[in-house]
């Protein structure tokens, strides 16, 4: 029974239970019983009690390797846990339970992020980067975790998650009209909100529905904008890494679970050619240019590790409202591997052509263009905009 339910008793002088002290079932609001109470009055506290626990759902999310007996042991008693492979954007479940990897993950974090579901994360993929960065390592430490939640319910943490916006998103749909632009000056007037018509000047419109327009126009442009923003939990890049994860995804899941990165890296690199890697950071509300030369990949790390282990981004805290970047320059390819058995340590910073810095947002050009990939999943291409969603995603953690 959750912690936050569990009545307190109190007991008689020879140390027998006598009842429900007054008033205190913590977090499931005040309940005046008396402290000998008849036994009417105990089972409809009973009840009380049964319906706010029975009361909690939980949705379990399903990967690719997923099956029942793994949803099975996170069953508690007093928790509805229903399953499914989408997150109803209907429904908001008290928690959500993920049982995938890395890849699962990035697929639900926009729903998760945008309701603050506590979410727990079940290590089942062929990468499962992002549960390690937060402290869970097996299944078991999973579960242990969650039974926790369920008991103590102590055991959350707000975490950042990094976003890609595309940069000519706007210039591909050809969109460029500006709301009203063929209006005449005379037929409008000005709010804080935007032009609207003047009903006075002969429009037939009502002026109540040129406010629901432009509310309804402000709402569009809001959907919009969150329709070109995608979440991620670990590491975003382009450049060699991408064209690497290119590869991955053609591949078998056991392969990818089991060296297949390292495959794709050495079928890779013969025929790669650095692109010209341009990065501004803002500064002030200013865009400076830190990065303007070929490189072999630029990476932009909310959390530390991708890829089985690969510390690309090393330093990365997922709670700082930092990115950290990496830029990789142009190299001899005995000298890149090198650099690619270093970075499982974190050993690659420091390295000469290697540099390391930290942004809270930048915008990344690529000529020629080049695919921009996260948390291993292809997003877009460049150029593209990656910043930081402070405390965007909470967590249910060990410890």
């Amino acid at each position: 029974m959750p912690k936050c339910c569990r009545p307190e008793t109190v007991s008689d002088e020879n140390g027998g239970p006598l009842g429900f002290a007054r008033g205190r079932l913590f977090g499931c609001g005040s309940l005046a019983v008396a402290t000998e109470p008849p036994l009417r009055q105990i089972n409809f506290a009973f009840a009380l009690l049964c319906a706010k626990v029975s009361a909690v759902r939980a949705v379990a999310l399903l990967g690719p390797v997923a099956k029942e007996h793994h949803v099975r042991q996170f069953e508690v008693p007093g928790v509805n846990l229903f399953t499914g492979n989408e997150l109803d954007p209907t429904d908001r479940p008290d928690a959500a339970l993920i049982f995938g990897g890395d890849g699962t993950i990035h697929r639900h974090l926009g729903g998760l992020a945008l309701k603050q579901i506590p979410t727990l994360i079940v290590p089942l993929g062929s990468a499962n980067d992002f549960a390690h960065s937060i402290g869970i390592e097996t299944v078991d430490e999973a579960l242990a975790a969650w039974r926790r939640f369920c008991t103590e319910g102590d055991n959350t943490h707000c975490i950042d998650l990094g976003t890609i916006e595309p940069l000519d998103e706007r210039s591909k749909s050809g969109d460029h009209r500006i709301p009203w632009q063929d209006e005449s000056l005379e037929s409008l007037h000005f709010v804080p909100d935007g032009p609207r018509r003047d009903p006075l000047s002969g429009a037939n419109e009502e002026l109540g529905g040129r406010i629901m327009q432009s509310q309804l126009r402000r709402l569009a442009e809001a959907e919009r904008e969150a329709a070109r923003t995608t979440f991620f939990g670990a590491i975003a890049g382009t450049g060699l890494d991408a064209a690497v994860n290119r590869r991955t995804l053609k591949q078998p899941q056991w392969l990818r679970a089991h060296g297949g990165y390292v495959l794709a890296l050495l079928q890779v690199l013969g025929g790669f050619r650095p692109p010209h890697i341009k990065l501004s950071v803002e500064v002030d509300g200013r865009w400076e240019t830190r990065v303007d030369q070929p490189g072999f990949l630029i990476a932009a790390g909310n959390g530390p590790q991708y890829g089985h282990g690969m510390r690309l981004t090393h330093q990365a805290r997922m709670d700082d409202g930092l990115l950290e970047l990496c830029f990789v320059r142009t190299l001899s390819k005995p000298r890149l591997l090198r650099l690619f058995r270093a970075v499982y340590s974190g050993a690659h910073i420091g390295m000469k052509e290697v540099e390391y810095f930290r942004a809270a947002r930048v915008r990344i050009h690529t000529d020629p263009v080049t695919e921009v990939f996260a948390d291993g999943e292809y997003i877009c291409q460049s150029p593209v905009e990656i910043g930081v969603r402070r405390n965007a995603l909470r967590v249910i953690i060990g410890g």
